[in-house]
């Protein structure tokens, strides 16, 4: 039952974040519902390879003792260091924007950098 929540609550948090990546126009915006997806496939993960009786692997059980699969886990832990480095850049790119034109909305950013290109 807990396995199926978790899938739950991380698909309703990838749609939230699909949402905000697709239909806002601030980048900040943006980026932060970036790191709302890439959290909800984290809790995904997390939540399939979960097991309600299940032990971790280095624990010694009982003979028939059910193990919890740590490939899910060991596969989080690279994708949160992942995702850490592609936000950093994504918001070092935001912040070089912003210097640049003035603003966060992406709309106004691709209209500047059409009228510089026909000057």
């Amino acid at each position: 039952m807990l396995m199926i929540a978790g899938v739950i609550v991380a698909v309703i948090l990838f749609g939230i974040g699909l949402l905000g990546m697709i239909f806002r126009r601030d980048l900040i915006i943006k980026l932060l519902s970036l790191g709302l997806v890439n959290g909800s496939v984290m809790l995904c993960l997390v939540s399939l390879g979960s097991r309600a009786d299940g032990i971790a692997p280095i624990i010694r059980g009982p003979g028939n003792a059910d193990y919890v699969n740590p490939l899910p886990q060991a596969l989080v832990l690279s994708a949160i260091v992942i995702n850490f480095a592609i936000l950093a850049l994504a918001l070092v790119f935001v912040m070089l924007l912003v210097e640049h034109y003035h603003s966060t909305d992406s709309q106004r950013i691709e209209h500047e950098i059409k009228r510089e290109r026909e000057l």
